[in-house]
């Protein structure tokens, strides 16, 4: 017997948000087919291999080969740069090697423009949703991902109903040697809440403290994620379908103008097409856009439910640099989960720049004691900058490694970067997949005041680091603005106003009333902290509208 053609509904994406919409759907009695570019990935395939995950990126990354998108810094340019390299894929999309951070969001941020103002060329909004809203929704994520942390030490936690599920984990010497200087600079460090085990949790073991986390499939599965978990579960229910090597390319539409299904590649790059009552793209913020844009119809020439010519705009991304010290006495900061501590004095509406004569909006974090890298491991290290003086080669670089790869710690500096009108994602007019399709043209480059926040935050990183006695302190450069991260929003951002924004307070775009695009592309802003538990309660409270309109028939298109 042939594959099923049809469903209530159809997911494209299995990461994070489709995962979990997965799991709520299906256990809500509804038929679900998920598309999957990736393959079947689980933990018996985890190692600690560091040739194998960040350096080669096998297993939880797309072909590395394949041309991903291109990059111009301004509209009036062509394109610079063509970037391969494919972000995560699998079942848990980019959870799979997430560092697994996992904040809420201030209350501030959901009020962006109301609490910030407008900047120059800026496109601030405010949400269509309050942090009251998604409050209960952070809370199930935090319960079923698993999440350590006390927001009782973090003097700037947003209001919640319960504590964390588990308490933080053990911070090593390296990050007890960054709070005890922190303290002593004045601020109040604190655990930065992520989904890491620090004690047996759902039948899933206690973290080892062994270090390979960010890049790394945890392989005591103590790193919570939504593969382990909501997809795990969703995978049990008879009424779920999860098809792997599924490239997505066009969201089909019948003659009202409806979302009618989606067609896809397969495995052998055959044609299929999948129909269903409601469609939902919950792919990352970049392959989101670019299926929507490719989407295209007699309703919907220029890409579906763009007919407003709002799909692709907005695009923002936060940058986070590392400043890095190294210190007379070993630190070995590659010990422990990623997960450390962090100041949350200058992030958000913490503080106010103007206290510090500064002019800039919004703000950012700074975490210690990181180690350079994702999980810190020696290889990484080598791709590390070296401190003024230092050759990166030959006899002196040598005697440099030896020592500082085990006295550094790093501190990452996280920034916010405010949407402008000007920055969107679009196709490119002449760069094609090897599917033979045009590829995502992002248009981007920092804007002024975030280049203002690096250079105040950086600042009070370098002084925490005098005072904790660092030999040298360097790095925290800018990133380049062609390296795109999981961090960034804006594409079909959500709102109440049809001309400005994709999709509404649900994710339901405006113009398509039975297509919904949840992730961090609904997001108008992005504030000074990591998206992913965002993304996942975002997920929750989208399942819970579809589910309850679901059954009164104000979302099902027959």
């Amino acid at each position: 017997m042939g594959k099923k053609t049809d469903a209530d509904v159809v997911i494209v994406g299995c990461g994070c948000a489709g995962g979990i919409l997965a799991r709520e759907l299906t256990d809500a009695g509804l038929y679900v087919i998920s598309l999957e570019r990736g393959p079947d990935i689980g933990s018996d395939e985890y190692s600690m291999d560091e040739l194998k995950f960040p350096i080669r990126n096998k297993v939880l990354w797309g072909p590395q080969d394949e041309p991903r998108f291109t990059w111009r810094s301004e509209n009036s340019k062509p394109t610079e740069r063509v970037i391969t390299g494919w972000s995560g894929w699998g079942p848990g999309g980019d959870h799979l090697h997430w560092g697994a951070q996992s904040w809420r969001f201030q209350p501030a941020t959901f009020k962006a423009r109301s609490v910030f103002g407008q900047v120059e060329n800026g496109a601030i909004i405010d949400w269509p949703i309050s942090y009251t809203d998604l409050e209960p929704y952070y809370q199930k994520f935090e319960e079923r991902i698993g999440v350590s942390g006390d927001h009782t030490k973090d003097p700037y936690h947003p209001p919640r109903t319960k504590p964390y599920p588990m308490p933080p984990t053990v911070p090593s010497y390296a990050t007890r040697h960054f709070v005890t200087a922190a303290k002593a600079k004045g601020y109040d460090p604190f655990p930065v809440p992520g989904a890491i085990n620090s004690i047996d949790y759902d039948g899933r073991l206690a973290c080892g403290y062994c270090g390979f986390c960010q890049s790394y499939g945890c392989t005591v599965e103590a790193k919570g994620d939504v593969g382990l978990t909501e997809i795990r579960k969703a995978r049990q229910n008879p009424n779920f379908e999860l098809r792997f090597h599924s490239r997505a390319f066009e969201i089909t539409v019948d003659k009202h103008g409806h979302a009618k299904g989606v067609k896809y590649f397969d495995k052998n790059k055959d044609v299929q097409h999948v129909t269903g009552k409601i469609v939902i793209i919950a792919a990352n913020y970049l392959e989101s856009t670019h299926l929507m844009l490719l989407s295209k119809s007699a309703q919907f020439p220029n890409g579906i439910a763009n007919n407003g010519g709002q799909v692709g705009r907005y695009f923002h991304m936060r940058d986070i640099t590392q400043l890095i010290g190294l210190f007379d006495e070993p630190m070995n900061s590659f010990i422990g989960p990623t997960p450390r501590w962090a100041v949350n004095r200058f992030a958000d509406d913490n503080f106010s720049p103007e206290d510090y004569g500064e002019d800039f909006v919004m703000g950012g974090n700074i975490t210690g004691a990181d180690p350079h890298g994702f999980a810190g491991q020696p290889i990484e290290f080598t791709g590390a900058p070296t401190p003024e003086g230092i050759p990166n080669w030959g006899e002196e670089y040598k005697k440099f490694l030896s020592k500082a790869y085990t006295h550094h710690y790093n501190s990452r500096i996280y920034l916010t970067e405010p949407p402008q009108d000007d920055k969107h994602i679009d196709l490119d007019p002449k760069v094609k997949d090897s599917f033979g399709l045009p590829i995502p043209r992002v248009t981007f480059n920092w804007h002024p005041q975030t280049k203002k926040q690096l250079a105040f935050l950086r600042q009070r990183a370098y002084e925490i680091y005098k005072e904790a006695g660092a030999l040298h302190i360097w790095g925290g450069e800018m990133g380049d603005p062609w390296v795109l991260n999981s961090h960034a929003g804006g594409t079909t951002r959500m709102g109440e106003d049809p001309d400005k924004s994709v999709v509404n307070r649900y994710c339901q775009t405006h113009e398509v009333e039975n297509l919904f695009v949840v992730g961090s592309s609904s997001f108008p802003t992005i504030g000074a902290y990591n998206p992913g538990e965002t993304v996942g309660a975002l997920a929750y409270w989208v399942a819970e509208f579809i589910k309850t309109e679901a059954k009164v028939g104000r979302v099902i298109i027959e």
